[in-house]
């Protein structure tokens, strides 16, 4: 087909034609629909109007029309009337256009007909009619109805936007495209439409903008629209029907509520449900049902913050449900309520709505029962009760099983079989907890957790036996027994060899698994510090493979090392026989070396009395030297026994314990001498006691050190007590103090570190005024309290005279005299101030000046402040009243707010703001004649 374009001259007027192809030549019908709006004409006819041959297109009009063969009459004849004007045949041409008008008056060419008869009066020069049809044809085109015509195309646009195109998919779902929906309906406006059609399209811009997220616009929008299209007093002057002010309201509502201005979208609403009515039609009552429902969500429902914004929402739900039980939104509102007392643990609350929600008849086909049943189970689940969930969740599934969520559901009821025995072995009910997770297995021997199941068999045992064996350890305790002489009951045992028998199990069946090499572990711990049974533990130990190898081949190398340790436990008296403990393991002989050590010398050159098991004496002819076999040796186990130390007397002793490749060194020491020191940076205090005889030690020789040197060496009175000042105390960090007397040490280290010297008292005075501030011309009161410090402590001289001084706020001197203290040892002035006193703040000082060497007070000062200041009347008083103190949720808080002059005249037409708290919406209102 063939699309060209015909400029006709003189007129302005541009055409396009459309011609038909040849085989709608042929059939001289459309198949096809037009690209174009405009209709398609014979081929012949747009060759000879394509190439002027205007007579001749003429004949063919005229043929076409008298065969009745015209596809749009009026078209034809439109081209015709073109076609005798390029003629110059002026007459004719306006008579086609004038029967065009006349014989068709409803197409879409009589316009243009229009436009060619007045340009055929503008070729005859004839203006004024020409004019007058120009004239009419523009305030036609100018008018409010063809306005509304061009504002149609836009919103045949914006509407299929707005409603949804139909997918390419088979379902032909709408998908409405609000942002394109947007911009159609933004330029609708811009042609000035009529006020009916501009309040659909500004209706239609805030829901564009509320879809679209854009919700302070919205609010913009909405708010905006409301008061252009309001019932009473519009400023349109065009009112919208009471359900699209519903909608308008409500919908203002919710984007507040989405730019999270809650209590904004909660009056709102409040204020929409509270309009007066004189009915109310379905439609709008629909919109008052929503937001009496969305008001629970203005407190954060179905998520509340905190626990008083849930129960502010949950009134307001229960209000909604209890005014629309058959509501649609009444099971959704039902729902919200459990999720919110979910949130924050009102478990039983929310078990309770939701039994309510399912058993309700009335919503036996809700799409939140499902829901609820399934949030039910979780509920149960988070109050342990494990039982109960599974029914609930089995409810669930057998009544939903085309349910989206019926696989997680039925995964939730395994899960919840499993954490049954969970719970159980939690509270040590062994028993229960392998009858439920036996019961688990034989339903899911295929769960990935059958293996972990085993093993928790096996730790249940292990965790039965240690329970009783501990329990016969605390009684054994109890009577001053030890622990090592409780050994392993027949039960005990049992039950570790049962633990064992467990884990073997594990290994058997799953023996590439992380729990059988945890099984395989705990077998050979169990052997070896059970059970005692070490040879076989080793062995198991070497069984073991995976993730517990490594520590399995520690236990190995723990078992298989030879092994030495000493110990003295504890410092021994000199009537007792002193001792060291020995443990080993893999060791059958030790040989025992004994070195006495003059500790004097020791600490001298150390500065510590620790330490000695460093030293090299390998050198050293040893005092003692024996053998000592392990008595009941055993290969691989740790064994612990006592060998005795042959010294006499008190003194400090270095013993040596050596196998064949191992050697270790430990102190002895026998004295009955204890010290206690305490010092600070100032002095020392020591007290050496002989703990044996119980009474303090005289004549102790003392050593304190630094650290680096030995700065003094002192003896102890025969009060056994050491008290003295040294400068190196200053800067002492660790203060070292060993003590010798006949053989017996002492020694400790104190910590002077971040002690700080003492500070003695110091002079005090306090100054006070009668009151805080004054006004000029009035009196001040003064009074003061004042101490000085002798042989430290507080004290004070009747008599003894001060300065007192008092400055204005410029700086300037008021008053200047001398006071002597009283009996009490305080002073009391007062003044008066000048009328013309400046304000601002004063200082008031009290002191008194140093009077040479011999004066035993020194110089003293103290200083206070008042301000001076001028009272000024408000002149405006606001006032409060309400009807009563307390107000409960729900109640209408009634009162009055007044505006007064201090001397009573009330204040009309005053603006004020008031708000109920931080979160409430602050409202503005205007007083009236009596100033409330």
């Amino acid at each position: 087909m063939l699309l060209k374009r015909l400029l006709v001259a003189g007129l302005g007027v541009v055409i396009t034609l459309q011609s038909l192809s040849a085989d709608e030549k042929a059939e001289g019908i459309r198949k096809k629909p037009a690209i174009s709006a405009l209709p398609r004409i014979p081929g012949n006819i747009h060759e000879r109007m394509q190439t002027a041959d205007f007579e001749a297109a003429v004949k063919l009009i005229d043929a076409r029309i008298a065969g009745g063969k015209a596809i749009d009459e009026a078209y034809l004849l439109y081209l015709k009337g073109i076609a005798l004007t390029q003629l110059d045949q002026l007459d004719a041409a306006a008579q086609v256009f004038q029967l065009i008008e006349t014989e068709h008056p409803q197409s879409r060419w009589v316009s243009r007909a229009r436009f060619g008869r007045a340009g055929v009066f503008v070729a005859r020069r004839d203006y004024v009619q020409a004019g007058d049809i120009y004239q009419k044809e523009a305030e036609r085109l100018l008018s409010a109805e063809r306005r509304d015509e061009l504002v149609a195309i836009y919103l045949e646009f914006a509407d299929r936007y707005f409603d949804g195109v139909p997918a390419a998919d088979p379902s032909k779902a709408k998908k409405p495209d609000y942002k394109q929906a947007l911009t159609y309906y933004t330029e609708a406006l811009k042609p000035r439409p009529s006020v009916e059609l501009r309040q659909k399209i500004e209706f239609r811009i805030a829901r564009c903008q509320e879809e679209t997220g854009n919700h302070g616009t919205a609010i913009a929008g909405w708010t905006e629209f409301l008061k252009q299209y309001a019932a009473e007093e519009p400023a349109s002057g065009h009112s919208a029907t009471a359900r699209i002010l519903a909608e308008a309201k409500f919908r203002k509502g919710s984007s507040q509520l989405a730019a999270n201005q809650r209590a904004q979208a909660r009056r709102t609403w409040r204020n929409l449900l509270n309009e007066p009515r004189d009915k109310t039609t379905e439609e709008v009552a629909g919109f008052l049902r929503k937001a009496q429902y969305r008001l629970a969500h203005t407190y954060g429902l179905p998520a509340p913050e905190s626990v008083g914004d849930l129960e502010l929402a949950v009134a307001f739900a229960e209000q909604f449900l209890k005014a629309h039980p058959d509501d649609k939104l009444a099971p959704v509102a039902e729902l919200e309520i459990a999720q919110g007392q979910v949130q924050h643990g009102r478990h039983a609350q929310a078990v309770k709505r939701l039994s309510g929600l399912i058993e309700n008849p009335d919503y036996r086909d809700a799409p939140q029962v499902p829901v609820a049943r399934r949030m039910l189970g979780n509920v149960y689940q988070a109050q342990e009760k494990y039982q109960d969930a599974i029914t609930a969740w089995k409810a669930f599934l057998e009544n939903h099983p085309t349910d989206p969520q019926w696989p997680s559901v039925q995964k939730q009821v395994v899960d919840a079989e499993f954490a049954r025995g969970s719970w159980a072995r939690s509270r040590n009910r062994y028993d229960e907890a392998r009858t439920l997770w036996q019961t688990f297995l034989n339903k899911y021997p295929l769960d990935v957790r059958a293996a972990g199941i085993l093993k928790n068999f096996g730790h249940m045992k292990y965790a039965e036996g240690m329970e009783k064996h501990n329990k016969r350890v605390k009684a054994a305790l109890s009577k001053g027994d030890s622990a090592q002489s409780v050994s392993l009951n027949k039960e005990c045992r049992t039950l570790f060899e049962e633990a064992i028998a467990d884990w073997r199990r594990v290994v058997q069946k799953y023996p590439n698994s992380n729990d059988a090499s945890m099984a395989a572990m705990m077998i050979g711990v169990t052997l070896e510090d059970r059970l005692a049974q070490l040879n076989d533990a080793l062995e198991a130990y070497r069984q073991v493979k995976g993730a517990q190898q490594g520590a399995a081949q520690k236990r190995i190398a723990g078992l298989t090392t030879p092994q030495l340790e000493i110990v003295t436990e504890r410092k021994y008296r000199s009537d007792e026989k002193p001792r060291i403990k020995l443990t080993t393991r893999n060791v059958e002989k030790v040989s025992v070396k004994v070195y006495r050590v003059d500790m004097s010398d020791y600490f001298r050159k150390m500065h510590l009395a620790t330490g000695v098991e460093n030293l090299d004496i390998a050198l050293i002819d040893p005092d003692e030297q024996f053998e000592h076999s392990v008595e009941d040796f055993e290969k691989y186990r740790r064994q612990s026994g006592d060998i005795e130390i042959p010294v006499e007397g008190p003194g400090v002793t270095a013993v040596t314990v050596s196998s064949e490749k191992l050697e270790a060194t430990t102190m002895v020491v026998v004295s009955d001498l204890d010290v206690i020191v305490k010092s600070s940076r100032n002095e020392l205090f020591l007290f050496a006691e002989n703990m044996r005889a119980g009474k303090a030690a005289d004549g102790v020789s003392v050593l304190i050190s630094d650290g680096k040197e030995v700065f003094a060496q002192e003896i102890t009175g025969a009060d056994g007590t050491l008290q003295k000042s040294w400068d190196r105390l200053k800067t002492v960090n660790d203060l070292r103090v060993f003590a010798i007397h006949e053989g017996h040490v002492a020694s400790t280290v104190n910590s002077l570190n971040g002690l700080n010297f003492a500070v003695g008292l110091s002079a005090r005075g306090y100054l006070y005024t009668d009151r805080p501030a004054y006004r000029a011309g009035q009196l001040v009161n003064i009074k003061g309290i004042v101490r000085w410090v002798d042989n430290d402590q507080f004290t004070f001289k009747p008599g003894e005279k001060f300065r007192l001084d008092i400055y204005d706020a410029r700086g300037r001197t008021v008053r200047t005299e001398t006071v002597a203290l009283n009996e009490f040892g305080t002073i009391n002035r007062n003044i008066i101030l000048p009328d013309t006193a400046p304000q601002g703040n004063y200082r008031v000082c009290l002191h008194r000046s140093s009077r040479g060497e011999q004066d035993s007070i020194g110089g003293l000062s103290f200083e206070t402040s008042f301000s001076v200041t001028e009272y000024r009347l408000e002149p405006v008083q606001i006032s409060v009243d309400l009807e009563k103190d307390v107000f409960f949720r729900g109640d209408k808080v009634k009162g009055d707010i007044t505006l007064r002059y201090y001397y009573g005249t009330p204040l009309a037409g005053e603006e004020i703001r008031y708000d109920f708290g931080p979160a409430g919406e602050q409202i503005t209102a205007t007083t009236d004649e009596k100033g409330q």
